[in-house]
């Protein structure tokens, strides 16, 4: 009888590679293929400028054939590198919860910090397309932080490391 147990087994686990070599796999999560989620919905390859106004200064920069290349503000080196960096997390990191208007309205907009904002980025694209973006504090876990698109009366609470790659785009790493 032990004999027969492990040949089932055998079989059973032969049939179970064998579908798996047809079918190409095991479905469920995970599997997917990616999609952006970011706010951002210009294509990166497609940005021609940004413009970063933060505490620190305020940096424009210029997409030429030979790469990044700023026009204004003072950039450290390996900046070329942080920026696309940023504007890839800009693209691909969806926010974590959206409030509406009405939260917004009961929360008090004041206690978002984006009046002024503490960091705020324009980026043009192709045909005179813009994306405009302003962070404000970080929430009270220090996780998350509060974003407005231009045009938008609600409020997105973004990965907090999205805005801190981009404090870092102008300044030391």
């Amino acid at each position: 009888m032990n004999r027969l147990a492990w040949a089932a087994a055998a079989l059973g686990a032969t049939a179970f590679l064998v579908t798996l070599a047809f079918t190409g796999g095991r479905g469920g999560p995970g599997l997917e293929p990616f999609v952006p989620k970011g706010l951002m919905t210009i294509p990166i390859e497609d940005v021609r400028e940004i413009d970063v106004a933060a505490p620190r200064g305020h940096w424009h920069f210029v997409r030429t054939q030979d790469g990044w290349r700023a026009t204004q503000g003072t950039a450290t080196a390996g900046f070329e590198a942080r920026l696309d960096s940023a504007l890839k997390l800009l693209r691909n990191s969806g926010p974590d919860r959206v409030l509406t208007e009405a939260e917004v309205a009961r929360a008090g907009a004041a206690q978002f910090g984006l009046a002024p904002p503490r960091l705020r980025i324009i980026v043009s694209g192709p045909d005179a397309s813009v994306f405009a973006i302003s962070f404000g504090v970080t929430n009270p876990m220090g996780l998350s932080q509060y974003a407005r698109l231009d045009g938008s009366s609600e409020i997105a609470l973004l990965p907090a490391f999205v805005a801190e790659e981009w404090e870092r785009t102008g300044g030391t790493p």
